[in-house]
Protein backbone atom coordinates (compact mmCIF):
# COMPACT_ATOMS: atom_id res chain seq x y z
CA UNK A 1 0.00 0.00 0.00
CA UNK A 2 2.75 2.59 1.09
CA UNK A 3 4.37 1.55 -2.46
CA UNK A 4 0.91 2.50 -3.86
CA UNK A 5 1.11 6.29 -2.51
CA UNK A 6 4.51 6.30 -3.38
CA UNK A 7 4.17 5.43 -7.13
CA UNK A 8 1.08 7.91 -7.08
CA UNK A 9 2.75 10.91 -5.50
CA UNK A 10 5.60 10.61 -8.36
CA UNK A 11 3.60 10.00 -11.47
CA UNK A 12 0.51 12.97 -9.91
CA UNK A 13 2.60 15.74 -10.24
CA UNK A 14 4.04 14.66 -13.89
CA UNK A 15 0.34 14.30 -15.08
CA UNK A 16 -0.45 17.85 -13.73
CA UNK A 17 1.99 19.58 -15.32
CA UNK A 18 1.59 17.88 -18.59
CA UNK A 19 -2.22 18.65 -18.68
CA UNK A 20 -1.51 21.63 -17.69
CA UNK A 21 1.12 22.75 -20.17
CA UNK A 22 -0.20 21.40 -22.87
CA UNK A 23 2.98 19.25 -23.81
CA UNK A 24 2.25 15.60 -25.23
CA UNK A 25 4.66 13.20 -26.50
CA UNK A 26 2.94 13.51 -30.31
CA UNK A 27 2.80 15.36 -33.69
CA UNK A 28 1.95 18.93 -32.97
CA UNK A 29 0.89 20.52 -29.66
CA UNK A 30 -2.48 19.73 -27.82
CA UNK A 31 -2.39 23.44 -26.25
CA UNK A 32 -1.96 24.89 -29.25
CA UNK A 33 -4.35 28.33 -30.28
CA UNK A 34 -3.02 27.86 -33.99
CA UNK A 35 -1.52 31.33 -34.44
CA UNK A 36 2.07 30.02 -34.95
CA UNK A 37 2.22 27.69 -37.83
CA UNK A 38 5.33 25.93 -35.94
CA UNK A 39 2.88 24.57 -33.36
CA UNK A 40 2.10 21.61 -36.39
CA UNK A 41 6.00 20.78 -36.47
CA UNK A 42 7.27 17.42 -36.14
CA UNK A 43 10.67 17.67 -35.59
CA UNK A 44 13.70 15.15 -35.10
CA UNK A 45 17.29 15.52 -33.98
CA UNK A 46 20.34 13.74 -36.38
CA UNK A 47 23.69 14.08 -36.43
CA UNK A 48 25.13 16.52 -39.67
CA UNK A 49 27.36 14.51 -41.89
CA UNK A 50 27.33 17.00 -44.55
CA UNK A 51 30.68 17.61 -44.45
CA UNK A 52 30.07 21.73 -43.96
CA UNK A 53 27.67 23.36 -41.95
CA UNK A 54 23.57 22.59 -42.36
CA UNK A 55 21.83 25.71 -42.09
CA UNK A 56 18.13 27.14 -41.45
CA UNK A 57 15.78 25.97 -44.62
CA UNK A 58 17.99 23.41 -46.16
CA UNK A 59 16.69 20.53 -47.72
CA UNK A 60 18.37 17.37 -46.05
CA UNK A 61 18.48 13.62 -46.78
CA UNK A 62 19.35 10.39 -44.80
CA UNK A 63 23.00 9.30 -45.22
CA UNK A 64 22.81 5.85 -45.66
CA UNK A 65 27.14 5.33 -46.26
CA UNK A 66 27.02 6.09 -42.60
CA UNK A 67 26.91 3.18 -40.99
CA UNK A 68 24.59 0.10 -41.18
CA UNK A 69 21.00 -1.13 -40.26
CA UNK A 70 20.64 -1.61 -36.44
CA UNK A 71 23.53 1.38 -35.23
CA UNK A 72 23.55 4.79 -36.49
CA UNK A 73 21.35 3.94 -40.32
CA UNK A 74 18.94 6.64 -40.57
CA UNK A 75 20.50 9.04 -37.61
CA UNK A 76 22.47 11.14 -39.71
CA UNK A 77 21.59 13.73 -42.84
CA UNK A 78 23.58 15.12 -45.33
CA UNK A 79 22.81 17.39 -48.40
CA UNK A 80 22.47 15.95 -51.62
CA UNK A 81 22.68 17.91 -55.40
CA UNK A 82 20.51 15.03 -56.68
CA UNK A 83 16.96 16.15 -57.80
CA UNK A 84 13.76 14.30 -56.84
CA UNK A 85 16.09 12.44 -54.02
CA UNK A 86 13.87 9.32 -52.25
CA UNK A 87 15.95 9.64 -49.24
CA UNK A 88 13.99 13.07 -47.98
CA UNK A 89 14.37 12.91 -44.40
CA UNK A 90 12.83 16.72 -44.23
CA UNK A 91 14.48 20.80 -44.08
CA UNK A 92 16.56 21.78 -41.14
CA UNK A 93 14.95 23.83 -38.44
CA UNK A 94 18.53 24.68 -36.62
CA UNK A 95 20.28 27.95 -37.38
CA UNK A 96 23.20 26.68 -38.13
CA UNK A 97 24.95 23.13 -37.45
CA UNK A 98 28.57 22.38 -38.20
CA UNK A 99 29.45 19.04 -39.09
CA UNK A 100 29.42 16.40 -37.05
CA UNK A 101 26.99 18.31 -34.53
CA UNK A 102 23.13 17.91 -34.07
CA UNK A 103 20.78 19.52 -36.39
CA UNK A 104 17.33 19.39 -35.72
CA UNK A 105 14.92 18.96 -38.86
CA UNK A 106 11.59 19.49 -39.66
CA UNK A 107 9.78 15.84 -40.53
CA UNK A 108 6.13 16.56 -41.30
CA UNK A 109 4.37 20.27 -41.51
CA UNK A 110 4.93 23.20 -42.54
CA UNK A 111 8.46 25.03 -42.43
CA UNK A 112 10.41 27.12 -44.63
CA UNK A 113 12.63 26.06 -47.37
CA UNK A 114 15.69 27.43 -49.40
CA UNK A 115 13.76 27.12 -52.78
CA UNK A 116 15.91 26.66 -56.77
CA UNK A 117 12.94 28.59 -58.68
CA UNK A 118 14.82 29.99 -61.36
CA UNK A 119 15.68 26.52 -62.93
CA UNK A 120 12.91 24.28 -61.02
CA UNK A 121 9.56 26.59 -60.77
CA UNK A 122 7.40 25.98 -57.52
CA UNK A 123 3.69 26.90 -57.77
CA UNK A 124 1.18 27.16 -54.72
CA UNK A 125 0.24 23.61 -54.59
CA UNK A 126 3.07 21.72 -56.30
CA UNK A 127 4.93 18.85 -55.72
CA UNK A 128 8.47 20.02 -54.33
CA UNK A 129 11.64 17.76 -54.49
CA UNK A 130 15.25 18.14 -54.04
CA UNK A 131 17.12 20.11 -56.76
CA UNK A 132 20.64 19.39 -58.47
CA UNK A 133 21.68 22.41 -56.22
CA UNK A 134 22.60 20.57 -52.55
CA UNK A 135 19.77 22.10 -49.69
CA UNK A 136 17.54 23.49 -52.09
CA UNK A 137 14.32 22.67 -53.25
CA UNK A 138 12.31 22.94 -56.50
CA UNK A 139 9.27 21.61 -58.31
CA UNK A 140 9.51 17.62 -58.50
CA UNK A 141 8.93 15.11 -55.88
CA UNK A 142 9.70 13.60 -52.74
CA UNK A 143 9.69 16.69 -49.96
CA UNK A 144 6.12 17.67 -49.65
CA UNK A 145 4.03 20.53 -51.25
CA UNK A 146 4.64 24.19 -52.00
CA UNK A 147 2.19 26.56 -49.77
CA UNK A 148 3.38 29.67 -51.53
CA UNK A 149 4.90 30.77 -55.48
CA UNK A 150 8.55 30.82 -55.92
CA UNK A 151 9.32 34.22 -57.18
CA UNK A 152 11.88 32.96 -59.81
CA UNK A 153 14.68 33.45 -57.96
CA UNK A 154 17.02 31.29 -55.96
CA UNK A 155 17.77 31.47 -52.57
CA UNK A 156 14.38 32.26 -51.29
CA UNK A 157 12.71 30.92 -48.60
CA UNK A 158 8.73 29.98 -49.18
CA UNK A 159 6.60 28.11 -47.27
CA UNK A 160 6.13 24.18 -47.75
CA UNK A 161 4.32 21.60 -46.19
CA UNK A 162 6.96 18.23 -45.38
CA UNK A 163 5.41 15.38 -46.12
CA UNK A 164 8.00 12.87 -47.52
CA UNK A 165 5.82 10.35 -48.29
CA UNK A 166 3.47 12.88 -50.29
CA UNK A 167 3.63 11.93 -53.83
CA UNK A 168 2.78 8.01 -52.77
CA UNK A 169 -0.55 8.77 -52.01
CA UNK A 170 -1.38 11.62 -54.55
CA UNK A 171 -0.78 9.98 -57.73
Amino acid sequence: MRRNKLIFSIIAPLILVFAVSGVVFGWGTTGGDASDYRQLQETAVFYNDAGTEIIYGQVVVMDRDAGTAGTTLGTRVDLTSTADNPEVMGVALSTDSSDGERVVVVTRGPAEVYCNDSNDAVNTGSLVGTTNVAGRAGGGIGLGRALEDGNGTDNELIMIWVDPYLDDYTQ
